[in-house]
């Protein structure tokens, strides 16, 4: 084949392929030139996860119709003039790439009026076919409203996710915008349902609590300036960072921005999570917005086709000042921000002694220390379930989590929690084959404020948690109403208990199909957890419905919910053998 010039209409296509990859990108595009023009109040609004409409409303300065007109031709930008400018640009657009690219794979209307203009003007642009600019009446400020993305593209259309997924991308876009810039009130709409909104009032916590909900809201750190001798020459850090009580068990809580710029950055985020060494589990991370500004000579923000990283000059004092200014905020906070490890009496301590137990159908006589068997019993080697578990005789509890239990081939650790998760999780899917869910109606409905993912993935999974034996329902804007809960859900706090449900969730599940991850996710945030110490008569009966389950050995996530100790590995411990 010849070379030849490619056609205007595919090169368009191409180049919005390097902009748009899905339309969290376009949200992210056009929010970002709404704060460019000095917006205070942003709206976004998405439909069928922005396949159908992504919509951003904002009271910026508006464009004139030149501007207008210039806007959606490519490389056309108000942001510089020359290469250089690049050394002291504080703005977050400045390629002139974003409407261009987005109206080569989308329906764009733009409308637009400025603060001295006495009527608006509108343009629209049919992927890639630029109509003219009409008069419309608009008030100061600009809308921009994309439909049909990717219709001209259905090979890109068709590798998009589910329509809640991509939303929940978008959601994260906006979500981490409107956290960021706190002087601005940024509201955002998914399917006709507020999810959330900021007041704008340039409070950090305030805009953590609309944004993230209470929970994150309670437990933000404000970053505080640091001394002479801490701090990092030419590199400032603001905003703040979570108490280590709250916890992800990924890193999308975690959001820099560099001058104002959204970045992704593994250096900086493991030179965060470094500040809370020792401070969180192995595998769970912190949550915080943290804005670093420097010179701009010193960043490179050309070096990313959809500007999501940058470089700089000297990453390590970068990554320094992050890590200074988060210890330092965790060094200052409260002391019941702080997780505590608290030891509790074991429940064997205060129970029968040893000596009331009822004397066991096999195993050494208490008074002749001889090996017995009642009349008619069954030798040791049969007295198994169907399960394989051998029958276990419970002596007691280690540190309120590992029940202590004695078989016929030796000595058992039992997980009290992942045991009571098999237990409940094999109770669920008997449930759910049987179509009858076993659930108790609260007194009073119970109102859960919920995050705008834990929100997104309660909708996705309200059939599931029906069927399981929760009866909740929507109830205004970011919280759901509780009516009832299943009935193996006893003595809990049930608010906290679904939003570790739906948070969980929200991290994929881990279940063969969604059913399976909820039943899953609810037998774990239901049962019994670490540390709760147990009577002697909860304890036999816990490993009673343990003995009488199909799997035994694994709870819903896979974890083993006990340890055998033989009898030979006993007597060689102790050099008996």
């Amino acid at each position: 084949m010849p070379i030849q010039l490619l056609t205007t209409e595919t090169i368009g296509k191409i180049a919005a392929g390097e902009v748009v990859e899905r339309p969290a990108s376009v949200v992210k595009e056009l929010l970002e030139n709404a704060l460019d023009a000095g917006a205070r109040r942003i709206s976004v609004e998405i439909r069928n996860g922005g396949s159908d409409l992504i919509e951003v409303v904002d009271d910026g300065h508006g464009m004139s119709p030149e501007d207008l007109a210039a806007a959606i031709q490519r490389h056309a930008t108000s942001k510089l003039s020359a290469f250089e400018d690049l050394d002291t640009l504080r703005t977050l657009g400045f390629r002139g790439e974003a409407l261009p690219s987005i109206a080569a794979v989308a329906s764009v209307l733009i409308a637009s009026r400025t603060a001295d203009a006495p009527v608006g003007s509108e343009v629209r642009v049919d992927f890639g076919a630029v109509g003219p600019v009409d008069m419309a009446a608009i008030p100061m400020g600009t809308r921009v409203s994309v439909r049909d993305l990717f219709a001209n593209v259905p090979a890109r259309r068709k590798f998009l996710r589910q329509a809640s997924t991509e939303a929940g991308y978008a959601t994260r876009v906006v979500s981490s915008y409107a956290a960021a810039y706190t002087g601005v009130a940024v509201t955002l709409t998914v399917d006709g349902r507020r999810v959330f909104g900021t007041d704008g009032s340039g409070d950090d916590v305030a805009a953590a609590t609309g944004v993230y909900g209470p929970e994150v809201g309670q437990a933000a750190l404000r970053l505080v300036p640091l001394d002479e001798a801490a701090a990092v020459p030419g590199v400032t850090v603001t905003g703040w960072v979570g108490a280590p009580a709250v916890t992800r068990s990924h890193r999308n809580g975690l959001v820099f921005f560099v001058n104002g710029r959204w970045i992704q950055s593994r250096a900086l985020s493991f030179a965060l999570e470094e500040a809370y060494h020792s401070l969180l589990m192995v595998g769970r991370h912190p949550v915080a917005v943290m804005h670093v500004a420097l010179d701009p000579a010193t960043v490179d923000v050309n070096v990313h086709p959809t500007k999501a990283e940058v470089k700089f000059v000297d990453e390590r004092a970068v990554c320094r000042a992050v890590q200074r200014a988060a210890h330092a905020a965790l060094l200052g906070a409260p002391q019941d921000a702080l997780p505590r490890v608290q030891f509790a009496a074991s429940a064997w301590q205060t129970e029968q002694r040893p000596m009331d137990l009822p004397r066991p159908r096999w195993g050494p006589d208490p008074d002749t220390g001889r090996e017995t068997a009642s009349a008619g019993d069954p030798a040791p080697e049969d007295e198994k379930h169907a399960s394989g578990v051998p029958i276990l005789r419970v002596l007691g509890q280690v540190g309120g989590t590992y029940i202590i239990a004695e078989g016929p081939q030796g000595m058992y650790l039992i997980d009290q929690h992942a045991a009571h998760e098999r237990v409940l999780y094999e109770k669920i899917l008997t449930q759910i084959s049987g179509r009858m869910a076993d659930k108790q109606s609260l007194l009073d409905p119970l109102i859960v404020d919920l995050s705008p993912e834990e929100l997104g993935i309660y909708e996705r999974s309200a059939e599931e948690l029906a069927q399981i034996g929760f009866d909740v329902e929507p109830f205004g804007e970011g919280s759901v109403a509780v009516r009832a809960v299943p009935a193996m859900m006893r003595n809990v706090d049930v608010a906290e208990r679904l939003r570790l449900i739906l948070k969980e969730l929200v991290e994929g599940g881990a279940g063969d199909s969604w059913l399976d991850s909820v039943a899953i996710s609810t037998a774990c945030h239901t049962s019994i957890r670490a540390g709760q110490p147990l009577s002697l008569p909860e304890m036999r009966e816990l490993v009673a419905e343990l003995e009488r389950s199909s799997q035994p050995r694994a709870c819903g996530h896979g974890r083993p919910t006990m340890l055998h100790m033989a009898q030979a590995d006993l007597e060689r411990q102790f050099s008996r053998r």
